[in-house]
């Protein structure tokens, strides 16, 4: 792991009330405005020396998919786990309950009201929205566990930092995998209505597009008779790409014939639990993950992927990359302030999180100035369920 400091730092605080104003002020004008207001933010002293707030942002409750529960099960490991060091990371988690509006109440609310250093944002997110502007007005770091474009070249990005592949990424992933094994035509694609279905799928078909290759027409799974269109087309397809959570498409996935030669690929969305549901039909999805967390045939590595690994498998079965993103999402911000425990405030924060290199047990993150997106291509494999060891393993 590697840091360097930053020759330069906030001063002075402004005193707690003025700043909650000028957050609240701000805030609204982010919401209303398509550029965000450039606020410079400087933390109120208002908790414990050598304590670090942070806020955690989940689908708890809700019809969003996928919930928000694995992520909190993993910090809550990491939080039994860890804490030993000369700084203390004091968490709260928020339940959005699926609601984009929420979702802003909450993020201003932990900057003025609770006072967070840091924010984890366990949910699907546009960066070029309000939300990426209210990241701005905030302040503090903001890590996303959730796939999302470089933040960098979005309005929130410079206090922005993303531990999931890009959409990018895992699109160049799928269509590889298609490619190589033949299976371009007839292709199934997919989608629900949702904002990380949709992401999904518009990369997924940039992809396609950038290598000249014509893809299908997606069927909306939103419509009356998607999940029958689904699987009429499945029945011919040579591959089934479904964009999204995993968990809407169950019902679907084990109506599919059990014949059905077509490989079926899945979301990184995909949580473990999602694919055991699907019983028999487990033997025929993959989806994209990180190879970290599926170490077999060889046994993890000591410390604290091993840790993790066998901590929450005891406790819920094996973790999804989501979860373990989650887990990582802790030990960065306990990194970064553990370099410096008398400067836990949020810019000071962001500046050492944007000169990590941090093993995690999901990738090795890798951030700079320049570039928020922290996850290591080489880690994003396909994965796919061995049901004779009960566990997800890189797939051939």
């Amino acid at each position: 792991m590697s840091m360097r400091r930053a020759s330069r730092c906030p001063t002075a605080p402004a005193p707690s009330g003025v700043r909650a104003l000028a957050f609240v002020a701000a805030f609204a004008l982010a919401a209303c405005t398509s550029a965000p207001a450039v606020i410079e933010l400087t933390p109120a002293p208002t908790h414990e020396p050598n304590t670090v707030n942070v806020s955690v942002l989940l689908d708890l409750s809700g019809p969003r998919s996928p919930s928000g529960q694995p992520q909190r099960n993993a910090m809550q490991i990491w939080l039994d786990q860890i804490q030993s060091g000369r700084v203390k990371l004091r968490v709260k988690f928020v339940d959005v309950a699926g609601s984009d509006a929420k979702l802003l109440l909450e993020l201003r609310r932990a900057v003025v009201d609770d006072h967070a250093d840091a924010i984890v944002v366990g949910v699907p997110v546009s960066l070029d929205d309000s939300f990426g502007q209210a990241a701005q007005v905030a302040g503090i770091p903001v890590l996303l566990t959730l796939p999302t474009a470089e933040p960098m070249a979005s309005p929130g990005g410079r206090f922005t930092f993303a531990l999931a592949p890009t959409p990018d990424a895992i699109a160049r992933l799928v269509v590889s995998d298609i490619a190589a094994r033949g299976l371009l035509a007839p292709m199934l694609l997919a989608s629900d209505d949702s904002a990380a279905a949709v992401a999904e799928r518009l990369a997924f078909q940039a992809e396609l597009a950038r290598r000249g290759l014509a893809g299908p027409a997606p069927i909306p799974l939103a419509q009356p008779d998607g999940a029958q269109r689904v699987l009429r087309a499945a029945a011919v397809a040579r591959s089934v790409v479904l964009t999204g959570a995993s968990a809407p498409y169950g019902d679907i996935i084990r109506g599919l014939p059990a014949a059905l030669a077509a490989p079926v690929y899945l979301s990184y969305l995909t949580e473990t639990a999602d694919v055991t549901n699907l019983r028999d039909q487990a033997v025929i999805v993959t989806w994209p993950g990180s190879r970290a967390l599926a170490p077999f045939p060889l046994a993890p590595a000591p410390g604290a992927r091993a840790a993790f690994m066998t901590a929450f498998t005891d406790r819920h079965g094996p973790p999804s990359t989501l979860a373990g993103s989650a887990y990582d999402a802790l030990a960065l911000i306990d990194t970064a302030a553990q370099q410096a425990p008398a400067e836990l405030d949020g810019p000071r924060l962001r500046l050492r999180l944007e000169a990590t290199t941090f093993a995690g047990v999901v990738t090795q993150y890798s951030f700079t100035p320049s570039r928020h997106a922290g996850f290591a291509a080489d880690d994003l494999v396909h994965l796919r369920w061995n049901a004779t060891r009960g566990v997800p393993v890189r797939a051939a």
